[in-house]
């Protein structure tokens, strides 16, 4: 029985001949870049050997034409190639697929960002310590001035601040009254009143002094005032008629 099996296996090595051996060479690239692939293991596992690819992807081997050679990288699948397939050919080319990991769904929520209605961004005092940031004209507590006295003073005394809240609320100043103009002009007031020229340039005078409204009314709001002080401007101005 020994016999039989050394018969056996000494038959079954001979079938390779080293005068069958080729001489087998290629360039390893990724299927998807076409970018080459370094360093990847080629495996002959007939004679559990191969060898290792070049900085460029080139690998060069000798290997029996029945042979497959199996192709190893971390980061790609494992390619199986058959060395028919590339013998006898000059500039031959292995591609390997890179691993795609196929993740769970993941679900996007966002706020979006709000609408400052003035239109002025809300700034920040670089140089003011984190208890006091937040808008120039924002006052700190009392509770600053207890726990945070240096803090507290620096935001009262300091020139650079004082310069910052002062030109914030007249950058808020400008801008609401562009935006109050809107619906609050002569040209309404024309429209509503009748006046015109001269006549309508006493009422307007009239009309700032009195109207008490903020700078986000609305144009009916606008309009009601005008109407309103329209007709105690001509109750005056009848008064003034009658005085001797």
């Amino acid at each position: 029985m020994l016999l039989l099996i050394g018969g056996y296996q000494s038959g079954y090595a001979q079938l390779y001949f080293p005068e069958d051996m080729v001489k087998v060479t290629a360039q390893i690239r990724d299927d998807m870049t076409g970018n080459v692939i370094p360093y990847v293991n080629v495996i002959n596992q007939r004679i559990r050997g191969g060898t290792m690819a070049d900085k460029e992807g080139k690998f060069s081997l000798q290997a029996d034409p029945s042979d497959t050679l199996t192709f190893k990288s971390i980061g790609y699948l494992d390619k199986k190639v058959p060395v028919s397939e590339l013998m006898n050919k000059e500039g031959a080319t292995v591609t390997m697929a890179p691993v795609r990991y196929l993740l769970d769904g993941a679900e996007v929520t966002a706020e979006g960002p709000k609408v400052n209605m003035t239109g002025v961004p809300k700034a920040k005092m670089s140089k003011t310590p984190s208890e006091l940031r937040g808008e120039f004209d924002k006052k700190p507590g009392v509770l600053t001035a207890i726990f945070h006295p240096t803090s507290f003073l620096y935001y009262k005394l300091s020139k650079d601040e004082k310069e910052k809240r002062n030109t914030l609320a007249a950058i808020r100043n400008e801008r609401e009254w562009q935006l109050f103009s809107l619906v609050y002009n002569k040209e309404v007031a024309s429209k509503l009143t009748g006046l015109k020229g001269d006549e309508l340039d006493k009422f307007m005078v009239y009309f700032n002094a009195y109207c008490n409204l903020s700078f986000n009314s609305n144009s009916y709001e606008v309009e009601k005032r005008i109407r309103e002080l329209y007709k105690e401007y001509k109750s005056r101005e009848e008064e003034l008629k009658v005085e001797p």
